[in-house]
């Protein structure tokens, strides 16, 4: 009889954890950049951006980083971080010094050098897949 008892308590835990877990979603990559660079870094963020940005699956943020503004935009899977990149050098705009890859993830730089290791480093810390 106890043992049927604890069997059923196990079951009922075991239930009440995989309902949980469907219910509720951890936070997706953009909330916990977003998180990251207002907390740790005590950046602002806002979650206007370019219409290519606008487009990610994962969704997108912009931010200044020192002096300069960069578009953090999040792709959803490897192949629409492809085709972000691919859409961002159609645009011509000196994009190669701007923009920076890194997995599903893409940074646009509004300078029009390459940003520093120290300010590309600030946005791979909080760096979400």
């Amino acid at each position: 009889m106890a043992f049927a008892a604890v069997a059923l308590l196990v079951v009922a835990e075991l239930t009440g954890w995989i309902v949980y877990r469907h219910v509720h979603h951890g936070p997706t990559a953009l909330e916990l950049t977003d998180n990251c660079l207002r907390r740790e870094k005590l950046l602002e963020t806002t979650l206007a951006g370019d219409p290519i940005a606008r487009t990610a699956g994962g969704g997108n943020l912009v931010t200044r980083v020192g002096a300069d503004g960069v578009q953090v935009v999040i792709a959803s899977s490897d192949e629409e971080a492809a085709e972000l990149e691919a859409a961002y050098r159609r645009t011509g705009r000196r994009i190669e010094l701007r923009l920076d890859v890194r997995g599903r993830v893409l940074y646009v730089w509004e300078t029009p050098r390459r940003p520093s290791p120290t300010q590309r480093q600030t946005l791979y810390d909080c760096w979400y897949e």
